[in-house]
């Protein structure tokens, strides 16, 4: 594969990483999850600066340290085993953290 063909799927990999999470993050909120101190906690973490904006530089940031996590062997690549682990992973520590409240 061309170096330019790699940085594309890389790219589009990590976009739907990072899109994966956001959804994620978004289906499974709950309720009690409205509490003011949890809101916009997604949001906050990704904006680095605190400027109340997401840059390019901030977003690619962010989906790079999610794809990181997704790669659990290291090899550079996210196989479908993989995400389902760690989609799996994100549900189980979301629902702890909803029976803490």
């Amino acid at each position: 594969m061309k170096l330019t063909q790699y940085k594309k799927v890389i790219g589009l990999v990590l976009a739907a990483a990072f899109a994966s999470a956001v959804t994620v993050g978004t289906a499974t909120a709950s309720p009690h999850d409205g509490e003011k101190s949890k809101k916009g906690h997604h949001f906050k973490m990704i904006d680095t600066n605190g400027d109340g904006k997401i840059s390019n530089e901030e977003h690619a940031i962010a989906a790079a340290k999610r794809f990181s996590k997704m790669d659990m062997n290291g090899d550079g690549f996210v196989s479908k085993k993989e995400m389902r682990k760690h989609h799996k992973k994100m549900k189980e520590k979301h629902k702890k953290s909803c029976n803490k409240s």
